[in-house]
């Protein structure tokens, strides 16, 4: 058995996916692992160049295709194909870097349901890197996850999950973006213990044009992250009286992916749709989870809107588009 599964989304990459494989099919420890990549039924010459890599490298390359469906379905097919004691997710335009070995080796000696790594944003554009270390965890100790993780605050590019946590507990994500959340959160109601190791694996591309998390991207697919949004909001709500701990956990994610979605509302124009929008997602927020828009209420915007109405609403979303630069 493959000590680790990396489940790799790739659409269009073909700029971008020689520096991702070759990142995995180098490493000393290549035969440990299984390196799945899920085409998402991209239109230039991705697949090819996976297939390269898969004849060259058959025993850690794969190429599973697929009709375009989104990203959340890569992570879906991933890990139905998973064969590794451990999986985690690392996009085409990314890659892992020089931790990688030892993260490995980490894994093979350990059986713990998660696995924390630090991870390093490189700049597309400048080149500039942004080391981003856990906080709150003690290095290689094993540690009962309900004590420490309403201390946490994690992001996809940290996270490791033993494959059966997934596999046992039907772990599904929806298809379309901002699903690397789900990713995080659905499986921690199931994690009982959690490992730290103080590496640098995951090296993620930031300022790079298109990407999901630019402002027009947001604008583009806020209903996609609506969705995702009160999915959390929902599992929050399923497991707050049962797993406080865990729902502290959940909670402080969803407030700050709440914020987002707030910053996305007042980047387009000011209307009267785009105001009724606004304020219709903030009754919603209200309604689904009073702790979450509780925490949303923290923010100065959030609370100046929830105190005045939409009195102000022109100004703060004309200021926050000159902010963004719209």
């Amino acid at each position: 058995m493959k000590t680790l599964s990396i489940s790799v989304a790739a659409y269009n990459m073909e700029k971008l996916i020689r520096q991702n494989l070759d990142s995995f099919v180098s490493s000393p420890v290549a035969a440990d692992i299984e390196v799945l990549v899920i085409n998402d039924g991209s239109k230039d010459k991705t697949a090819d160049i996976v297939r390269e890599y898969e004849q060259k490298y058959p025993d850690t390359v794969k190429l599973i295709d697929q009709q375009n469906a989104g990203p959340g379905s890569t992570v879906n097919r991933g890990m139905e194909h998973a064969s590794g004691r451990y999986f985690r997710m690392v996009d085409a335009d990314d890659w892992v870097g020089d931790g990688f070995e030892s993260y490995v080796n980490a894994l093979k000696k350990t059986d713990v349901d998660m696995v924390v790594t630090n991870y390093t944003c490189v700049d597309d554009k400048t080149g500039q890197t942004r080391r981003e270390k856990v906080a709150g965890l003690e290095s290689g100790r094993e540690l009962d996850f309900t004590a420490v993780c309403s201390d946490l605050f994690l992001d996809m590019h940290s996270v490791t999950f033993r494959t059966d946590i997934l596999k046992k507990n039907n772990i599904r994500l929806f298809n379309g973006f901002y699903t690397d959340v789900q990713y995080l959160l659905f499986p921690c109601p199931y994690v009982k213990t959690v490992l730290y190791l103080d590496c640098d694996v995951y090296m993620y591309r930031v300022s790079l044009t298109g990407q999901s998390m630019s402002a027009p991207s947001m604008q583009r697919n806020i209903q996609m992250h609506d969705d995702m949004l009160f999915s959390i909001a929902a599992l929050y709500n399923a497991v707050k009286d049962t797993q406080p701990e865990c729902a502290a956990y959940i909670l402080k994610k969803l407030v700050y992916i709440s914020g987002t979605e707030l910053g996305t509302l007042l980047s387009f124009e000011p209307s009267k749709e785009t105001k009724q929008k606004l304020f219709d997602y903030i009754a919603r927020l209200k309604s689904a989870c009073p702790e979450a828009y509780a925490g949303f209420c923290r923010y100065k915007t959030a609370r100046a809107l929830s105190l005045f109405g939409g009195a102000f609403y022109p100004v703060i979303s004309r200021m926050h588009r000159r902010k963004l630069g719209l």
